[in-house]
């Protein structure tokens, strides 16, 4: 039991690195998956990072799954500058093996793709994913937005803020619900990542901030955060989802010991056998 919790530490500590250490780290996780699930590149746009990964849904025998699947679009995190769809394969693969069709998009990134380009990108790909997840044996009834860090950000923006989702000729409602893993909502703009990325005139960086779009039609929202991180801090998620019990949206917390990738980690190999977070993130999913 004292090896198999080391291990499960081992896989943890990596995902909770500093953003810089972050591609490194993360092809750790890929190393160490062994699942084989078909994946699909499609391009949702034309821009060279408009591309996103499916991931197909797996039955407990391997099998692509006969009905249509709940779908989850995973957005990756990255400090708004860093990271890829292929860093987070592991949780495409991870989500499968739960029985969902996975969408894993690519987005723009800083300082090529400023705010709020980047979050154009996520919602193109949201548009995308629901129009066609049926031909990736999806069920475009069932599809929640998911991000981890600076990617729960994105996804947060495109889930509140519905001028987004509009300028794809759609509303926020396509969507069942909003996962975030230890994202940023409500920061203030203190460091020089943070400014570079959203400083500017006001309504820029009111803008910028997920917590200001919340209101009473606003999706049913999950929120996973690690008690200890100090990459993002966890005020962010109790204003998140105080904003969210104010304006009487359904949402649930999971607060677990650990640090920024904690809530992400679950999803790895060595730890999603007896992920609390998996099982409840699935049971959100499928709307339970």
């Amino acid at each position: 039991m004292r090896f198999r919790l080391r291990l499960r530490l081992l896989a943890l500590l990596p995902l909770a690195a500093l953003p810089g250490c972050v591609a490194i780290q993360l092809g750790a996780a890929n190393l160490i998956e062994t699942a084989e699930v078909p994946r699909t590149e499609v391009a949702y746009g034309p821009g060279p990072r408009q591309r996103m990964d499916v991931y197909r849904a797996l039955d407990s025998a391997g099998a692509p799954l006969a009905a249509p699947a709940p779908v989850v679009i995973f957005v990756h995190g990255g400090s708004w500058h860093t990271g890829s769809k292929g860093d987070y394969a592991w949780v495409g693969k991870a989500l499968a093996l739960q029985g969902f069709t996975a969408v894993l998009p690519n987005y723009g990134l800083m300082p090529d793709t400023r705010f709020p380009a980047f979050v154009d990108d996520a919602a193109q790909a949201v548009a995308y994913a629901k129009a066609h997840a049926a031909e990736w044996g999806g069920d475009t009834a069932q599809v929640v937005l998911m991000g981890h860090s600076a990617g729960a950000h994105i996804a947060a923006l495109v889930a509140y803020d519905a001028r987004y989702l509009a300028k794809q000729g759609t509303t926020p409602d396509i969507l069942r619900g909003f996962v975030g893993l230890s994202g940023p909502y409500d920061f203030i703009f203190d460091t020089e990542l943070l400014k570079r990325t959203f400083a500017g005139p006001p309504q820029r960086e009111h803008d910028a901030l997920p917590v200001h779009f919340v209101t009473p039609r606003s999706l049913r929202t999950l929120l996973v955060m690690g008690n200890d991180d100090r990459t993002v801090n966890p005020r962010n998620t109790r204003s998140l989802a105080a904003a969210l019990r104010a304006a009487r949206v359904p949402v649930e917390e999971i607060w677990v010991p650990g640090t920024h990738g904690v809530s992400v980690g679950a999803f790895a190999r060595i730890n999603r056998g007896d992920s609390e977070i998996v099982r409840r993130i699935a049971a959100f999913v499928r709307g339970g």
